[in-house]
């Protein structure tokens, strides 16, 4: 292909790139007040845009390998739903920066948003390491520009020093991969089909081995795994609530993906000792993050060890790893990427939230300062429960389908799978963790609705940050109410994962588990055994139902490409 195409093809990437270097170059120079208050109104326009192009370019059909990169299903879904994220973090963050400093702190917003774009559609080790750090590099500007006070300057110097060590750590773990596989490239594309160079196997060799393990301590530190939390609650303290709101969730969505490209490329057969380490972290992860959260009186401090403990339940699907042909209900990596759209939301918005008023001139941070928010500003209040309710995981809002998916992914896992029983087990601690949580998010409610509140709470942010904490609040009904749209994209996102570089058709990206049920509804009989076809399919449900297990994902699925 030629570089027209390319770029055509990079078109979001390029809007994004484009328009961060103009908005910091406005915000570089001496410009008036009045120009420099037009870069929150450039920045939302550029994701705007950054968006509309994606959709105009719709999903990749796995064939366009610029150099670095592949484009893939997978790269669709993490462009959607980064730039949908993408406008409430402006929203979000639109009065946050002081005006002298909102062009060069907006454009680190939107270069953040690049990394994660680009760490999608990574298909070398080098270009991987290098869109996982455009990720978290601008972050520490943000938390040192995000407001004039000693904590956040505190903050920004310890997330700096702890991530430059994580980098180090993903690097050298990045190198230990390239010496066994001998290239930096994951994949390689030919004849419709994808070979892994790092195909290993579950006996890998000591140096590949090795790689894996440094690099899951890397990206460790990038979604706020233990050990490597434990700068989380500081930072998310010291940080203003807005650019707080961005660290819980583009860091995270990036190191996961990064996270899925490896693994995926290892062809998910890990090593036992690799599982059982990724088995430990998880629970740790989920357990530390819970009961930490219960000992804090600091709203901010309890939110962020609550992104710790989200942290846990997202790894109990990364083990699943993906089920060709199914939705989230039996798909990890499904699983996985729907709930980390809907965490972005709901953890955004508790955010913005407590961004949205002060309290007798301070940000409100402390349970004090949240107590009897309601009587003062009622619908602030009733979006931050919102929010809370679906952290919690409870209907009707999107985070319990959120956790029903990725719980219910573990315990679908076939009979054979070697790891079953010990998957099982995690989704069983996952589920009294979060029985664990309901006790502090809670409090939380019960504080803004049932104390009193005697001094002054004003409202701060304008309507932007008004209109991002709504969007939020709604955003959690409306994907409760209609999840299938997110959830085919998600299971569509992991066709690339199987071995297959056909896009999927998207008229048969009905859930086949719904269709399913109407059928035994309607006949009382089992669809597999009586050859039932879905609606413009030449197979059975029994042959598009059938999966291979986690451990052994050479053979090549059916994919709804394949079909008329």
């Amino acid at each position: 292909m030629n570089v027209e195409t390319y770029l055509v093809q990079l078109g979001p990437e390029l809007i994004l790139l484009l328009g961060a270097c103009a908005v910091l170059v406005v915000g570089a120079t001496k410009a008036s007040h009045g120009i420099a208050s037009i870069s929150p109104a450039v920045s939302l326009f550029v994701v705007a845009l950054a968006l509309l192009a994606t959709l105009r370019l719709g999903v990749p059909d796995g064939t366009v390998a610029p150099p670095g990169l592949w484009l893939t299903s997978l790269t669709f879904y993490t462009r959607l739903i980064a730039l949908g994220v993408g406008l409430l973090i402006v929203l979000v963050n639109w009065h946050q920066p002081v005006a002298r400093e909102r062009g060069e702190y907006l454009s680190m917003i939107l270069f953040s948003l690049l990394g994660v774009l680009l760490t999608a559609s990574a298909n070398d080790l080098l270009v991987l390491f290098f869109a996982v750090e455009l990720v978290s590099i601008p972050t520490y500007v943000l938390i040192a520009l995000s407001r004039e006070d000693g904590r956040a300057s505190e903050a920004a110097v310890k997330y700096f020093f702890l991530g430059a060590m994580a980098a180090a750590i993903l690097a050298y773990g990045l190198s230990f991969l390239y010496g066994a596989a001998g290239t930096t490239t994951l994949h390689v594309l030919g004849d419709g089909a994808v070979r892994s160079t790092l195909a290993f196997g579950s006996s890998m060799g000591g140096t590949a081995l090795v790689g894996l393990l440094l690099v899951f301590a890397g990206l460790a530190f990038k979604i706020a795994a233990v050990p490597l939390h434990v700068y989380a609650a500081d930072v998310y303290e010291g940080a203003a609530s807005p650019v707080t709101g961005l660290l819980g969730f583009v860091p995270k969505l990036a190191g996961f993906i990064a996270l899925v490209k490896i693994f995926g490329a290892c062809q998910w057969e890990l090593p036992v000792a690799v599982n059982w380490m990724v088995w430990v972290v998880a629970a740790v992860t989920m357990t530390t993050g819970n009961v930490l959260g219960l000992l804090q009186t600091n709203v901010k401090r309890m939110l962020a060890y609550s992104s710790i403990a989200h942290t846990g339940y997202m790894l109990i699907a990364l083990m699943v790893g993906p089920v060709a042909g199914q939705g989230p209900m039996r798909d990890g990596v499904a699983a996985l990427l729907f709930y980390v759209a809907v965490y972005g939301v709901m953890n955004l918005g508790a955010f913005a939230a407590l961004a949205a008023f002060k309290v007798s001139g301070r940000a409100v941070e402390t349970l004090d300062e949240l107590a009897g928010i309601a009587s003062r500003a009622p619908l602030a209040a009733f979006a931050l429960v919102v929010c809370v309710f679906s952290l919690m995981g409870i209907p009707p809002f999107a985070g319990f389908l959120g956790k029903v998916y990725v719980f219910s992914s573990a315990f679908s896992l076939d009979q054979s799978h070697a790891f079953r029983g010990p998957l099982i087990a995690l989704a069983v601690i996952g589920v009294v963790n979060s029985a664990i949580a309901a006790a502090y998010y809670l409090r939380i409610a019960a504080t803004a609705y049932m104390r009193k509140r005697t001094d002054e709470v004003l409202p701060t942010g304008g309507s932007p940050i008004r209109w991002g904490l709504a969007l939020c609040s709604v955003l959690m009904l409306v994907l409760f109410a209609w999840p299938r749209g997110l959830a085919n994209e998600a299971r569509n996102a992991t066709v690339v994962l199987h071995g297959s570089i056909r896009p999927v058709d998207a008229r048969l990206t009905m859930s086949i588990d719904d269709t399913l049920e109407r059928q035994v509804q309607a006949t009382g009989s089992n669809p597999a055994d009586s050859g039932f076809r879905l609606p413009g399919s030449e197979q059975t449900v029994e042959q598009m139902t059938t999966t291979t297990p986690v451990a052994s994902r050479a053979l090549k699925p059916t994919t709804h490409s394949d079909q008329p």
